[in-house]
């Protein structure tokens, strides 16, 4: 209310001086050096941007009044929602008799809450403490020794230490294991590699930069293109798992489930016949997804075949095919 009164008044005051807004002429930019500035089109033309600037001002400042009437009654409006919602705590009704004893006795509830939370964060970071000190105590083996005021003895300090040192030998031998084991799947991931190119030197760094292998192994990528495609063509016109097609260079493309038991990485495949004759040994080879396909490049007629895969110390798996 006192903010709305003094704004009033500001604008009575300036409706008292004789104020009033009138249409800026034509800008003129020499009207404020002399001697244009004596002239009568530049001085109703600064008369007017004085008059539009103390506008601009007045209303700013009434904007301004009106901003922090808003802000004040936002804050009021918080300070109530966080002094419980209570009527007694709004001025004027906050400074009566009967609200002062109100607010004493809420004031007095709000210390009292606070203490029995402050008791209760107590209690939690204690049990933390003590749950944190009991886990360290399992990790350090469950010793007495680890526990003050036992761990400071002269016994304590001799068995501490050779626990540490055991502790950072077995640290040690781990770190060396991991190191190995890192190494084995490493060499195996290398040998995996080196199976999925075709077991070509050419796949095998730093012989994979040569310019000799490199043309081999663009040629190599080349003939794969067109298998894949190939391939690619065959399973959009096939609904088939098993999927069988000759590529433009005239070698059979099979691609299917591979039979329970066969490891693809450590097996040879064969083309037999429908007498058991073998046809042709075949290539094991890898589409971009990792997904293995057979290569045979002989030249084979239509008839019923089977591809034959080996199983170490077992009998042979096989896929039939009908060309």
């Amino acid at each position: 209310m006192r903010i709305r009164i003094a704004l009033l008044s500001l604008l009575a005051s300036l409706l008292s001086t004789g104020f009033v807004f009138t249409s800026a002429p034509v800008a003129n930019a020499g009207c404020r050096d002399y001697p244009e500035s004596i002239t009568p089109g530049c001085v109703a033309q600064n008369l007017a941007e004085e008059q539009a600037r103390a506008a601009a001002d007045v209303a700013k400042r009434a904007q301004d009044l009106i901003d922090a009437e808003n802000r004040a009654k936002e804050q009021a409006a918080r300070d109530y929602v966080a002094s419980g919602s209570r009527p007694c705590s709004v001025y004027p009704a906050s400074i009566t008799p009967e609200c002062a004893a109100q607010n004493l006795d809420y004031e007095a509830s709000k210390r009292v809450a606070a203490a029995e939370q402050q008791v209760k964060d107590q209690i939690k970071a204690e049990e933390a403490a003590k749950a944190s000190a009991e886990i360290e105590y399992i990790r350090n083996g469950s010793r007495p020794c680890t526990l003050y005021p036992a761990s400071i003895t002269a016994a304590c300090a001799a068995q501490n230490l050779e626990y540490e040192t055991k502790r950072q030998i077995a640290s040690a031998a781990k770190a060396e294991a991991d190191q190995i084991e890192a190494e084995q799947k490493a060499l195996k991931q290398a040998k995996d590699d080196y199976i999925r190119n075709g077991s070509r030197p050419c796949s095998v760094f730093p012989a994979s930069t040569t310019p000799e292998c490199a043309q081999a192994n663009l040629k190599f990528e080349e003939i794969k293109k067109v298998e894949i495609a190939a391939l690619t063509a065959a399973r959009e016109a096939s609904t088939k798992a098993l999927i069988t097609t000759k590529d433009e260079n005239g070698s059979l493309l099979v691609e299917g489930n591979v039979p329970k038991g066969v490891d693809l990485l450590n097996t040879k495949i064969r083309l037999l016949n429908s007498k058991g004759n073998v046809v042709d040994t075949g290539e094991i080879r890898y589409d971009s997804a990792v997904k293995p396909y057979f290569v045979f490049d002989k030249q084979v007629g239509k008839g019923n075949y089977k591809i034959e895969l080996s199983i170490p110390k077992k009998k042979a798996a096989t896929i039939s095919v009908k060309l």
